[in-house]
């Protein structure tokens, strides 16, 4: 048994692909498949056990028919990378993922659902999963621009997005309207999640995105502790809308995250951020419900 899987817990070890597992901050490792489509079918039913388990716990409900659908739509077979965040003993205590994709001709990365479950929270460690994919894939092509593309309808995610890297990355702003470049990769990224028909082009909100969740999203409503951001989202984000973001990417806004973490950023310290946070922005002021889940289930549709 290769020496990276041997601390693995026992589910994870019986899996037929094995995890490329690396560290990941304060003794956590991460465990990623890089091609989820080569798990069998058992390995697959698994793996749903494991990731409907962490979501319970993280969003303090049941996702089980979220997963189900999924799974049935083909879940494993087109998401490009699928990774469990590890406790020191190897046990599973937080998830994420990211789709490989092209739109609008540019290259893209769609962050999927993520999570940590709320024992776990104090080690930033849903910000350091997401360097750590960013890090593996713009590198590839690190002089090329790769536009990070997810949904949100909770203000610290945009505004943790916006402190890290500045204004003139991140889209929409609500101080200049929407180049016609992102205008474009929202409008594809948007149809390729069945929400195209929802997507208002000049502010990137999206209509009932969340339509698949029973009741509210949120416990209780989110904040950022920026009044003039929240009063936005408060205002012109419904219930299940969401805001389609488009993060414009490269190896340099990379290179100040990964200073700004090594110099002492609130990483280290804060509490954990929602899926697809900058990794220089705590939310810890923001927590969505009595379990502060991390983020946002995407849709299912491909």
């Amino acid at each position: 048994m290769p020496e990276q899987t041997r601390t693995l817990s026992p589910d994870l070890r019986e899996l037929n692909t094995p995890p490329t597992v690396r560290p990941l901050a304060h003794g956590y490792r991460v465990a990623r498949w890089d091609s989820p489509a080569s798990l069998t079918e058992p390995c697959r039913t698994r793996m749903l056990t494991i990731l409907r388990d962490l979501a319970a716990r993280s969003f303090g409900a049941d996702h089980s028919d979220y997963w189900h659908n999924r799974d049935e739509a083909g879940f494993f077979d087109r998401i490009s990378c699928l990774a469990l965040i590890l406790d020191p003993d190897g046990i599973p205590v937080g998830w994420g993922g990211y789709h490989r994709r092209r739109f609008a001709s540019r290259r893209a990365l769609y962050l999927d659902a993520a999570g940590v479950v709320p024992a776990h929270r104090r080690f930033g460690l849903s910000s350091a999963l997401m360097i750590h994919f960013l890090a593996r894939e713009i590198l590839t092509r690190p002089w090329s621009n790769t536009y990070v593309v997810l949904r949100t309808r909770h203000p610290a995610v945009y505004s943790g997005w916006h402190k890290g890297l500045g204004p003139a990355r991140v889209h929409p702003r609500q101080d200049r309207p929407v180049p016609a470049t992102i205008a474009r990769i929202a409008a594809d990224a948007a149809e390729w999640l069945g929400d195209g028909p929802r997507l208002d082009p000049r502010t990137l909100l999206v209509r009932d995105a969340y339509r698949m969740f029973e009741g509210r999203v949120y416990g209780v409503p989110p904040r950022s502790g920026d009044a003039e951001l929240d009063a936005y989202f408060a205002e012109q984000v419904g219930p299940k809308d969401a805001v389609l973001m488009v993060v414009r990417m490269g190896a340099l806004p990379l290179s100040r995250i990964l200073l700004g973490r090594l110099w002492g950023g609130p990483s280290s310290t804060s509490a954990e951020e929602r899926r697809g946070a900058a990794p220089r922005e705590s939310t810890a002021r923001a927590t969505p419900t009595r379990a502060r889940a991390t983020g946002l289930i995407p849709g299912a549709r491909p």
